[in-house]
């Protein structure tokens, strides 16, 4: 059955008028009413299409760009190579940042969808995005970049190599003779963790040694989040001789703690972060790090987007590889 403005009226109590407000975010509703209209529209996997499917035969050269958050340099660096790219072609972008919320992520690519731009380009809050399909099976072009899951069909995604970057940091620090490396890493059960996160674990099992779960600790991304994240670690687990940390804010809380603790780098502990902002190379010891390439991440995404839109079956998956960057923070 195709439901209509008129059924999730009838069914939330309110007028067509107040559901079409909050499908199209022209008018603010109270959050009560917001909420139970929200709650009926996901629960009919509902997409406004009443003159949209007429009107969509129409590029409107504008492209939505909805990231997860804005915590470091590699996402400024990715946004920047999007939009640069988007000015290039001819675009233009409108940028919503999600804020690590996954219901105001959905309501975003609905009203993206509503205000008909041309195609998203989504760097998702989780691995809970099978709602996409309900637009990618119809046509509509969306491309997931830095994060991706296989629960969306007929989306093609541009990510870096993760599973290699989990691999070539622990790798390095294996090499430099360190047993217990512990990881911090920003969000839980997505992409880019989890894979880096395999990516150690083969590292470990390759080197004969075991995977130690404890050895993992969440650090929200944030620079007070590393902080409280080695603390934790290091109270936890005292044989702890090198970290592989997985973004640049959660680098400086974490160097930040272990000079309270007078812990020396790299004598007492050996680093390697993720990404390579502007201080690496000034803090003392200067830091290693394993980078993808945001802006090519980027620039290539919306590339992906332009072929997507030209290309209705068009469904690759790129990655592109790390590089590692080797200063004394290691021990090298």
């Amino acid at each position: 059955m195709k439901i209509t403005m008129k059924d999730i009226a009838k069914e939330a109590n309110v007028s067509v008028a107040t559901v079409s407000h909050v499908v199209n975010g022209t008018k603010h509703i109270t959050e009560e009413k917001h909420k139970r209209i929200m709650d009926i529209i996901r629960k009919y996997n509902y997409i406004p299409n009443s003159t949209a499917k007429n009107l969509r035969k129409k590029t409107t050269m504008t492209a939505g760009l909805v990231v997860s958050s804005f915590p470091d340099s590699f996402v400024t660096e990715m946004v920047y190579g999007i939009e640069e790219r988007a000015r290039e072609m001819g675009y233009n972008l409108l940028l919503v940042n999600t804020n690590e919320n996954r219901d105001y992520e959905e309501e975003t690519v609905n009203l993206l969808y509503s205000k008909m731009v041309d195609g998203i380009i989504l760097s998702p809050t989780s691995n809970d995005i099978d709602y996409l399909n309900a637009y990618t099976e119809n046509g509509f072009p969306i491309v997931l970049v830095n994060r991706s899951s296989p629960v969306v069909k007929n989306a093609p995604s541009v990510t870096g190599d993760n599973f290699q970057t989990g691999y070539d940091a622990t790798t390095h620090l294996i090499k430099h003779g360190h047993k217990n490396i512990g990881f911090i890493y920003a969000v839980p059960d997505v992409s880019t963790t989890n894979h880096r996160i395999d990516g150690y674990k083969t590292a470990l099992a390759q080197a004969n040694l075991p995977f130690n779960e404890d050895l993992l600790e969440l650090g929200f991304a944030t620079v007070n989040g590393g902080a409280n994240a080695v603390r934790s670690l290091l109270a936890r687990e005292k044989d702890i001789t090198a970290l592989f940390i997985q973004n640049d804010l959660m680098l400086v809380g974490v160097i930040s703690k272990l000079r309270e603790l007078s812990i020396k780098i790299p004598e007492d502990i050996a680093l390697i972060g993720f990404g390579d902002f502007a201080s690496s190379t000034i803090i003392d010891p200067p830091i290693t790090n394993i980078v993808l390439p945001p802006e090519t991440i980027g620039r290539t995404s919306f590339d992906v987007l332009m072929s997507k839109i030209n290309n209705p079956d068009y469904s690759k998956h790129i990655e592109l590889p790390p590089t590692l960057i080797v200063r004394k923070s290691c021990g090298c």
